[in-house]
């Protein structure tokens, strides 16, 4: 959800999508209504009844809308306003409109209703999925005065859906101006604004998240060794420990992540040594700055084993004593065997 203060009291809200705000209670009971499908038009238009803003706080940025008769004396706003997808207020991307706004005070939490009269032509696919339930959520852009709930508290907005005085800090509203335009989203800031399911006891089902069961999975349960139905303590206790173990285990990873780098570095160095050394005059600082000193670790040591071997071939070192053929080598030898080595590093090449 994005809003704009404009100034003192009074803002702007879209209330837009926000999943990494959503609570984990999501999948809400539909609102229930009476409606009827033959209530639709014609074959070009799709209606559905949504709840298009609650008497409630929102789940996010924490506007509260449930002060009496401040949603109520706005019904009017939410008459005959365009409908968008996602916000998207371009001329050219309407996808229809409201009627038939009306107060709910059977469903709880109240708030203002409305048909979404939908267009076929206009975008078919979206209707499709507002007709399946694949889409079922609505979202809107309003103007509003407010009061803030605690006008003599401290930051008061980095204290924003904490209690404080026995009251949670947020916006109040006191006055709705003006309703923008509508917009089918996937999920909205007001949880409950949803369409209705048609053909049910209005006084059937509500909203109340209280109510619902979180459903654990059999994966879920395995992944944290949990059995049959485990309190809230009991997972809160396995994802802990779960945390704890795995940051142990980054700790230790980043200790030999730190030596790999190392070891990478150093092998990127003899790399370049042994390419200047075999290239000469030809060695290109482009080659090295944009190839060699970027590759990983497996193409940095070919690089060594190609280079080391034409350094060998091209400039044959001999022992000033005995005569004896020497072997170049990106690092010091053992010493064993036929060959005799020297740190290429070490060695000037003239």
């Amino acid at each position: 959800m994005s809003y704009k203060i404009i100034k003192e009291g009074f803002a702007s809200a879209r209330f837009d999508l926000v999943p990494e705000h959503m609570p984990l209670e999501v999948g809400a009971k539909p609102f229930s209504f009476e409606i009827e499908e033959s209530e639709q038009p014609n074959e070009e238009l799709f209606v559905k009844l949504f709840r298009c803003l609650s008497a409630t706080t929102t789940q996010s940025r924490f506007f509260d809308f449930s002060s009496p008769g401040v949603l109520k004396a706005a019904v009017s706003f939410f008459e005959g306003v365009t409908i968008f997808a996602n916000h998207r207020m371009d001329v050219t991307q309407w996808k229809g409109y409201t009627q038939g706004a009306v107060w709910d005070g059977k469903n709880e939490p109240n708030g203002v209703n409305a048909q979404f009269v939908l267009d076929r032509v206009a975008d078919p696919n979206l209707v499709r999925g507002v007709e399946t339930g694949a889409l079922r959520s609505a979202s809107a852009t309003i103007w509003f005065e407010y009061q803030k709930s605690h006008p003599d508290l401290k930051w008061f907005y980095d204290h924003l859906g904490e209690e404080v005085d026995g009251e949670i800090v947020r916006f109040v509203v006191t006055k709705i101006s003006n309703v923008g335009e509508m917009s089918i989203v996937w999920e909205g800031e007001d949880s409950y604004a949803k369409s209705f399911e048609a053909g049910q006891d209005p006084d059937s089902e509500n909203l109340n998240h209280g109510e619902d069961e979180m459903k654990l999975s059999t994966q879920f349960l395995t992944r944290f060794d949990l059995n049959g139905e485990p309190s809230p303590e009991d997972i809160e206790k396995a994802i802990l420990e779960s945390i704890t173990g795995l940051e142990t285990k980054v700790a230790e990873l980043e200790v030999d992540a730190k030596i790999g780098k190392v070891h990478l570095t150093e092998t990127r160095e003899k790399a370049v040594t042994l390419y200047k050394a075999a290239k000469g005059e030809d060695a290109k600082e482009s080659f090295i700055t944009n190839v060699v000193e970027k590759a990983d670790l497996e193409t940095a040591k070919s690089f060594v084993d190609e280079y080391q071997g034409a350094v060998e071939d091209a400039l044959p070192l001999t022992c000033s004593k005995c005569g004896e053929k020497l072997s170049r080598r990106s690092s010091q030898g053992s010493g064993d065997g036929d060959k005799k080595s020297v740190d290429v590093s070490n060695h000037k090449i003239s």
